[in-house]
């Protein structure tokens, strides 16, 4: 590492924003096109069931890119990789702009995160080098507001771009961006490559079992529900491959001199505690942001604009971690935040699961704002877990395993949410509908309403039904908080076993 670049007295002001615009790409694409589904289904064929594709597909997409973020930038050089993958990510989004159909759009969102998935190690490469240590503390809490609000404002742009003028724009509107940053990052990092870089060795056996693995299991779970699960020829196989390419990798890994994920590392108590944490409540967070953002927009009748109002409240409110001096912290045990933010997050889940089709605009408020705070509080404390106490040589292989768990956990436990309110929703639907028969009380009472303005015949039948699927829909989300907040709540309960590890080890930071 070039010791001019580290004596640097601040990395330019342009420079560090253009570096957190690349990192706030890849987050805000996560959920750019979740409240747009419904538009871009439509028009590309597909139904509501699957919307969840487009925000999975670029989860597992850039959890196989991730670990190829070193060994390209040791082998190419950071500015170049990073130029290369930026006009790859304008090249995608473009791909998506013009899909013909929603298979061609899910495999071009798929190929947007794999391309983007080396930003985060190279990306972290660039800071640490251009950057000097007594800002590191700031870089971290601005840098981490990334993966809070990147998601919500994504969602809400989304939606409404799509709303107000064409779904496609909302992909068209991403190429200038990354084109700009594309060659302004190639300008000013042109003298970057030029310094000499340790080789990092490139586990290609480990890699490929990875790939295999990861793919097949991730795209199982994201296709299951509409395939049928084991009834289906694809899934069968696809899980009878990923499991064992999964488990060699693992036993690869444990035991190979130059990993491609340090699995090793998972042996600190902090860090196992902290990546587990992370898998489920970024889960949960997911979950909540495309959840309420369908629900909303198909069943409570509100537009984009009013969803993303609505939606930004949970966004500015994770601005907090923005107004916490790390500092302040490094005394305090960061369970006690973690206990904060999660018991905010089961305050949120429990005020959502009494919503009705009768909501208003307070109780969407409230439980946004209880979110909004529990988001704010929580990574910061795990990041700092993450990293306590490493080595520099370690922190690279720490962020890959923090930036996939993250990746995989957001996309596929969106996907799983989805699943969960899908089968409530047949439930209900069954279990409400089968006392609607021809003869019973409830069904000739709303006729004779449905007569008295002028609703009869097929038209009242349509009706009925809708006011059916509404309520089993709304039911099937209140059990889908629920069971997210008893989940939480579990997570709560497991901190007592942290305390059988050292403590000092959850007070400091890295």
């Amino acid at each position: 590492m070039n010791d001019t670049l580290l004596k640097r007295p601040a990395i330019p002001p342009m420079l560090f924003f253009a570096l957190f615009c690349t990192l706030f790409s890849v987050i805000f694409n996560y959920t750019l096109s979740i409240m747009a589904s419904p538009y871009i289904v439509a028009d590309l064929g597909g139904s509501n069931t699957i919307a969840t594709y487009t925000v999975s597909f670029f989860a597992l997409g850039n959890a196989l890119g991730i670990p190829l973020g070193r060994p390209l930038f040791t082998r190419m050089g950071a500015a170049k990789s990073l130029f290369i993958a930026l006009l790859l990510f304008a090249f995608f989004s473009w791909s998506c702009a013009i899909a013909p159909n929603y298979p061609f759009f899910n495999a071009a969102r798929f190929l947007q995160g794999f391309v983007s998935g080396p930003f985060y190690a190279i990306g972290f490469h660039l800071f640490t080098t251009l950057q000097p240590q007594e800002k590191k503390e700031k870089f971290t809490s601005i840098t981490l507001t990334i993966f809070t609000i990147g998601p919500v404002i994504g969602a809400c742009w989304g939606g409404w771009i799509a709303y107000e003028w064409d779904w496609r724009w909302v992909f068209y509107m991403n190429i200038p961006l990354l084109l700009l940053l594309a060659f302004y990052l190639r300008y000013r990092l042109a003298g970057l490559d030029k310094q000499p870089v340790e080789k990092f060795p490139f586990d290609k056996v480990g890699y490929l079992f990875y790939f295999i693995g990861v793919f097949s299991l991730g795209f199982a779970v994201i296709t299951g529900q509409e395939l049928d699960w084991f009834r289906s020829p694809l899934t069968t196989s696809l899980i009878v491959l990923g499991t064992p390419a999964l488990l060699f990798f693992i036993l690869w890994e444990l035991n190979h001199p130059h990993p491609l994920l340090n699995l090793q590392l998972l042996k600190r108590t902090t860090l196992y505690f902290s990546l587990f944490t992370l898998a489920i409540l970024f889960s949960a967070y997911f979950g909540m942001v495309i959840l309420l953002s369908l629900w909303l927009k198909l069943w409570a009748n509100y537009t984009p604009d009013w969803i993303a109002a609505l939606m930004g409240i949970m966004a500015l409110t994770g601005l907090l971690p923005l107004l916490i001096v790390h500092k302040r912290l490094q005394s305090v045990d960061n369970r006690l935040f973690l206990a904060i933010s999660i018991i905010l997050l089961i305050i949120s889940c429990f005020h959502t699961m009494v919503f009705n089709v009768q909501i208003d605009l307070e109780r969407i408020i409230v439980s946004r704002l209880f979110a909004g705070l529990g988001l704010a509080f929580f990574l910061a404390p795990l990041f700092r877990l993450s990293f306590y106490r490493l080595q520099e040589e370690q922190m690279l292989h720490v962020l890959s395993l923090f930036q996939v768990t993250r990746a995989l956990s957001s996309g596929l436990g969106a996907c799983v949410y989805d699943v969960i309110w899908q089968r409530r929703q047949i439930f209900y639907h069954d279990r409400l509908g089968s006392s609607l028969t021809a003869n019973s009380a409830q069904t000739e009472e709303f006729f004779l309403k449905a007569k008295e303005v002028g609703l009869e015949g097929n038209f009242a039948n349509a009706q009925l039904e809708y006011y059916l699927q509404r309520q089993a829909t709304a039911l099937a989300l209140d059990d889908c908080f629920y069971l997210m907040a008893w989940i939480l709540i579990g997570l709560l309960l497991s901190f007592a076993f942290t305390f059988f590890a050292k403590k000092r080890s959850f007070i400091t930071s890295t």
